[in-house]
């Protein structure tokens, strides 16, 4: 027996991220692989993450801002990964990129080779993707909260 997609009443389709292609899942968890090894390595370099963020003096008090986006990059980066509460995730991650895509990378000029200003804008574009799309057939969300058709 074949799943079917759910109506509405009205004999409609509903359309939701479980329907997305299987690579939109494999990118949602590179993303998240990747923002967890970020975090990782904010920690080991947490000296420069404080120097880059001290130039702004307008921030006030930083001293605990590296651990801080550590713990948010490596929980966000698996809960993206696995698809478990995936938007809440990804709305963590963006006020951090968005402040390393605009106010961190640019200070080391907006050039070809400034590699982490076009990793970060790359990555801004992922996250406001999948806020968009959702997080796709093989994650948590889709397993744990949506209803699963009734086979009876």
């Amino acid at each position: 027996m074949a799943l079917s997609t759910p109506t509405h009443p009205a004999g409609h389709r509903t359309k939701n991220s479980a329907s997305n292609p299987v690579w939109m899942d494999a990118l949602r968890i590179l993303l998240g692989l990747f923002l967890f090894i970020k975090g990782v390595s904010f920690l080991s370099k947490s000296s420069d993450v404080y120097y880059l963020l001290s130039q702004q003096q307008s921030l006030g008090e930083l001293s605990k801002a590296p651990l801080f986006f550590s713990i948010v990059h490596m929980l966000g980066g698996l809960m993206i990964a696995f698809g478990a509460l995936t938007r809440l995730a990804l709305l963590c991650q963006m006020p951090i990129v968005f402040g390393a895509a605009l106010v961190v990378n640019p200070q080391r000029g907006v050039n070809t080779g400034n590699t982490e200003l076009w990793l970060s804008l790359l990555v801004l574009g992922l996250l406001l993707f999948f806020m968009i799309k959702g997080p796709g057939r093989h994650s948590i969300d889709n397993k744990v909260f949506r209803p699963q058709p009734d086979l009876s």
